[in-house]
């Protein structure tokens, strides 16, 4: 199968929409592989050409979210200023936005090996524990909580805006963000 092909790249996005679709009726393991494939109006084998299951391509789907928001974390890190931060984030909020429904459908599922939420906010924490260890003196218990404040900070940020497309809202209170960037990179004693 050439996945650069039209219709290939087309059922599969249609098989992906028709499981997001189901994703935000009802709970991840009440899916069937017959619900994808009457949702997405296609046959069995058009599927098991696509995917083993549904485990597979809710993991697809994830991987492929994290990675961008992975990306997008590592981007924001070498920013210096509020304002840097703000132009980096705009764009990356847009896709989000733009991709609002399966990101939060996506949130939902919580098997033992396909956790997307859990998995930002590990990396969202492990991240800012380690640029932050580099740069101040904190006591390590102390870093450990901001870490995880942070994590839960713009997880819940990004959640709000999500679900209340609330970018813009945000960055009207940059005082906020400029307020929290002195808690977060105060180099302590």
């Amino acid at each position: 199968m050439n996945q650069n092909d039209l219709r290939v790249k087309k059922t599969r996005k249609n098989i992906e929409n028709a499981f997001i679709a189901l994703l935000m009726e009802k709970d991840f393991h009440k899916i069937t592989v017959q619900d994808i494939l009457d949702r997405a109006l296609i046959n069995r084998s058009t599927f098991y050409k696509h995917y083993m299951d549904k485990y597979q391509l809710a993991e697809t789907l994830c991987d492929e979210v994290f990675e961008f928001l992975k990306a997008a974390v590592r981007e924001r890190f070498d920013c210096d200023t509020t304002e840097h931060i703000l132009m980096v984030l705009k764009p990356v909020y847009q896709i989000l936005s733009d991709r609002k429904e399966e990101i939060l459908a996506l949130f939902t599922i919580h098997t033992e090996s396909i956790h997307l939420y859990e998995d930002m906010y590990d990396f969202l924490q492990k991240s800012f524990y380690e640029r932050q260890k580099m740069t101040n003196r904190k006591s390590l218990e102390l870093l450990d909580y901001l870490s995880n404040l942070y994590a839960a900070l713009v997880l819940t940020a990004m959640k709000w805006c999500l679900k209340n497309e609330g970018y813009e809202e945000l960055t009207r209170h940059t005082q906020l963000f400029q307020h929290l960037k002195k808690v977060f990179d105060y180099p302590g004693e």
